[in-house]
């Protein structure tokens, strides 16, 4: 009997440490919702600190640059020229990107800076800390990194113990040699935006820039500048290993030898000038840095050069705007601009959540007095592109989106060139024709190479429910 007794009390015992177990693993879990989806709610005001140097930069006729711009709308030449980018460096080569995967591209672009790095040039690799952790597993990338002349940081790692961290994501994505190019743009370092490895994959936008002098004012050097500054953030882990994956490291430099075969034209010399265009002046706009809720700056920053225009074209993967963007869209609309905005057709987009959230909010998009054309391509447009009138291009890493504006880093590039901005207004057509034009009157036409796909029945059963679903956490969309 004593020890059926003792028997039973021990599995109280088991089942009440059982029922607090679950009960801690509930609130840990609830902890980290709330924590989660709380505080990006409280939306900061914009200071316009930004904007002073914005609000200096004339919408035409502006001082004359030393700096010269590519437009790089195709992937595989998205890929080469970066390759040449690394291979023209001599002294640095600065890697700062959303994500970095050990994919066909991914390892082409490691396999070209282990050959940097040893061949003496300083190699700094700025990840963000959420897709850095698919480098966890690489390899291939920790052989890259104990070379002695690289280091790498992983932005804001995730840490469940501090999860109101985990929606602040450094969004940047540009690629630095020396001080004389770089490219910057919406592409991350994977197969989905480089090279021709995939039948689906994200069409996407980088501005190379090239700089013919060592005027520190150039964006080049504001370029450089912010890197550092980011760099240098407390958020920031550094990545050590004490293995040296010397077969890993091996394999990297087989594979660099393979790219010399098979891109050949990414090794050969560059004439730089020649494969660019002159502009007037490039300004570089950020986002605050640090991982914690955001001042809209750069959001700020663009309406202002957007409200000196009167014909503005928007081109972004996903709509999804807060009250304040919204009566921002309104005030350009009232002052007169016209506003065109370039969005994926749900049908095609990549992203389920953004989609979503058009599909409940596309009334009061129209409602700010802005047309909309959804994008039917048999890819997933990715491009973040801001035209303004006839000169002023703005091209970067930021999505027409609250994520965008009040949570992550972000940077777009402020070129003012006539040239290029003709070039994107063309090649803007090509994304109309293939859209269903919604005006805010409610009218609706199609382009003339638009072919309406239907969503399958799954498909369509699956967007009803997360209409409902995406409701509470729109906001880190």
């Amino acid at each position: 009997m004593v020890k059926e007794k003792e028997g039973n009390e021990e599995e109280i015992v088991k089942l009440q440490v059982g029922k607090i177990v679950k009960v801690l693993l509930i609130m840990f879990l609830l902890y980290i919702a709330v924590s989660c989806i709380i505080p990006p709610l409280i939306h900061k005001k914009a200071s316009g600190e930004n904007w002073n140097q914005a609000n200096e930069f004339q919408m035409a006729g502006a001082s004359d640059s030393a700096e010269r711009v590519l437009c790089i709308d195709d992937n595989s030449e998205a890929l080469l020229w970066r390759l040449r980018v690394i291979e023209a460096a001599k002294d640095e080569i600065i890697l700062s990107t959303f994500d970095f995967r050990d994919d066909n591209s991914g390892r082409d672009i490691m396999s070209a800076l282990l050959n940097a790095a040893e061949r003496g040039v300083k190699v700094k690799i700025l990840v963000d800390g959420l897709n850095g952790m698919f480098l966890y597993g690489s390899d291939c990338f920790k052989a890259l990194v104990t070379s002695p002349n690289v280091e790498a940081k992983l932005y804001n790692q995730i840490n469940l113990l501090t999860p109101w961290k985990v929606n602040y994501r450094m969004h940047d994505k540009y690629l630095i040699a020396d001080e004389m190019v770089y490219i910057l743009g919406g592409r991350n370092t994977n197969d989905l935006f480089l090279g021709n490895y995939l039948d689906k994959y994200n069409i996407d936008r980088d501005i190379l820039v090239y700089s013919e002098s060592s005027n520190m004012q150039q964006s080049l050097y504001e370029l450089v500048d912010y890197f550092y500054l980011v760099w240098e953030l407390s958020c920031n882990q550094e990545l050590f290993y004490e293995a040296k994956f010397e077969i890993e490291a091996e394999e990297l430099r087989a594979h660099y030898l393979s790219l010399l075969a098979l891109y050949p034209e990414a090794f050969i010399s560059t004439e730089w000038k020649k494969e660019t265009m002159e502009t007037s002046s490039i300004m570089l706009l950020t986002n605050p840095i640090e991982a914690e809720n955001k001042a809209p700056e750069l959001w700020f920053s663009l309406c202002r050069l957007m409200e000196q225009g009167k014909e503005i074209m928007i081109q972004t993967p996903y709509i999804i705007c807060s009250k304040e963007m919204y009566e921002d869209l309104s005030l350009l609309g009232s002052s007169g601009a016209h506003v065109q905005i370039i969005t994926n057709a749900v049908e095609s987009g990549a992203n389920p959540l953004g989609c979503t959230d058009y599909l409940n909010q596309k009334d009061e998009i129209l409602k700010t007095g802005a047309e909309v054309f959804e994008c039917l391509h048999n890819n997933s447009l990715h491009t973040k592109t801001i035209l303004v009138d006839d000169a002023i291009s703005i091209v970067g890493s930021y999505n027409l989106d609250m994520r965008s504006s009040y949570l992550d880093t972000e940077m777009m590039l402020v070129i003012d060139c006539p040239q290029l901005n003709a070039y994107l207004r063309e090649f803007a057509v090509g994304s109309m024709n293939k859209s269903k034009h919604s005006m805010p009157d409610g009218s609706v036409f199609f382009g003339a190479e638009y072919e309406p796909v239907h969503l399958p029945f799954g498909k369509s059963i699956i967007y009803g429910i997360l209409r409902i679903l995406v409701l509470p956490f729109r906001h880190l969309l």
